[in-house]
C-alpha cells in the first residue's frame, strides 16, 4: 500500500468513527436527561407517575375508580380527573405519610378554572380535622367579593397538628391566587412545611413564589395559636404575646384506625358520608406527584424542576 492510500485509509477511519459516534449520541433517547428521582432520593416517600397506573411507585399503594384515565401528561402519561374520578389508598398509622414531621409536595398541574364544578382536591390525608390532617386543593379566585375573570387559579394548602390542649386548633393554611398558577396550562408547583423554622414555602416552576408563615397572613405559626396584635392596616405590632413555642415537628392528628389518602376528590365525601356539593372532583390533570418527608431547600426544588423539564413530552 502506498503512503498516499495509507493516509487516505486512516482519514476514512477517523471520519467514519466520528460519524457513528455523533449518530450514537443523536440516537440516544436519554441524551441530556436527568432523572428527577435522583433529587433528595433518601427523602422521597411517595411518587405517583400515573403511567397507566394509580399506584405509588415506591409503596405500590393506590386504587383508581373506573372514571380515572391516563392521557398524555407532562411526562409520559398523566392523571386526568373528572366526575367520579379519584385514586385512594389505606393509610396505616405507622405509614411514612402519617408520621411526617415536615414535608414537601411537588407535582405538575394543569387545571381549568373552577366554575360550577365545586372545589377540587389534589391530595388529602384523612384525620380528625374537617380538612383532614394534610390537604392541597384548588379554590375559586375571588377579588373584591366576586369570582374574577383572570386566567389563573387559586390554590390552598392545609395541615393540622395534634393539639397539646384539648379543643385547641393547631395548624397552618395558606390560600394564594396568583398569575403564576396559569389556567389550562402546565406548571410545576412545590410547597412545603419546614419544622425547623415553622414556616411554609411555595415554589412555581422551580422559583420561590413566597414564604407563607401563618394562616392567610405572614406570621410565624406557634403551638396553641396565641394570636397577634395588629394595627388597622394588618401590620403585626406584637407577635406571640403568650410566648408559646413555635409549631415545630408535625404530629398529624390521624384517627386511631381507618385512615385514607386520596387524589382527585374529598375524603369527606368519598369515605365519611359528607354531602356538601362544594366538595367537588378535581377536573384537571396531575403528573409526577411526589412527596418528601422534609422541606426541600430552594436549591433542591430548582434542581427537581430542572430535571423534570428534561423529561417533558415534546
Amino acid at each position: 500500500m502506498t503512503k498516499k492510500w495509507f493516509l487516505f485509509a486512516i482519514f476514512a477511519l477517523v471520519v467514519s468513527f466520528a460519524f457513528y459516534a455523533c449518530k450514537d449520541k443523536e440516537d440516544d433517547p436519554n441524551k441530556g436527561k436527568i432523572d428527577p428521582s435522583t433529587i433528595a432520593t433518601a427523602n422521597l416517600i411517595a411518587h405517583w407517575d400515573f403511567e397507566n397506573s394509580p399506584q405509588d411507585a415506591i409503596s405500590q399503594k393506590g386504587v383508581a375508580t373506573a372514571a380515572v384515565t391516563y392521557p398524555e401528561g407532562r411526562r409520559g402519561k398523566g392523571y386526568q380527573g373528572g366526575e367520579g374520578a379519584y385514586i385512594s389508598f389505606d393509610l396505616p398509622n405507622n405509614d411514612k405519610l402519617a408520621t411526617l414531621k415536615s414535608y414537601t409536595i411537588a407535582a405538575w398541574v394543569k387545571a381549568p378554572k373552577i366554575t360550577d364544578k365545586g372545589i377540587g382536591m389534589f391530595f388529602q390525608l384523612t384525620g380528625t380535622e374537617f380538612l383532614g390532617s394534610l390537604s392541597f386543593f384548588q379554590e375559586n379566585v375571588w377579588v373584591d367579593g366576586g369570582n374574577d375573570g383572570n386566567d389563573f387559579l387559586g390554590l390552598k394548602g392545609f395541615f393540622s397538628k395534634k393539639s397539646e390542649n384539648e379543643g385547641d386548633w393547631v395548624g397552618h393554611d395558606w390560600k394564594v391566587d396568583n398569575e403564576s398558577f396559569a389556567a389550562d396550562r402546565w406548571f410545576h408547583i412545590a410547597h412545603d412545611y419546614d419544622n425547623a423554622t415553622s414556616k411554609a414555602s411555595i415554589y412555581v416552576n422551580g422559583t420561590l413564589l413566597m414564604v407563607t408563615t401563618g394562616a392567610h397572613v405572614l406570621e410565624t405559626r406557634y403551638r396553641r395559636d396565641p394570636g397577634t396584635t395588629k394595627d388597622e392596616n394588618g401590620n403585626v405590632i406584637e407577635e406571640n404575646p403568650n410566648n408559646a413555642p413555635k409549631l415545630g415537628d408535625l404530629v398529624l392528628p390521624v384517627r386511631e384506625s381507618g385512615n385514607k389518602g386520596i387524589i382527585g376528590f374529598w375524603a369527606n365525601r368519598a369515605f365519611d358520608g359528607a354531602t356538601d356539593e362544594w366538595m367537588g372532583y378535581y377536573h384537571g390533570m396531575l403528573d409526577e406527584l411526589r412527596i418528601y418527608d422534609r422541606a426541600l431547600t430552594a436549591t433542591e426544588v430548582k434542581a427537581l424542576y430542572d430535571a423534570e423539564v428534561t423529561q417533558i413530552n415534546d
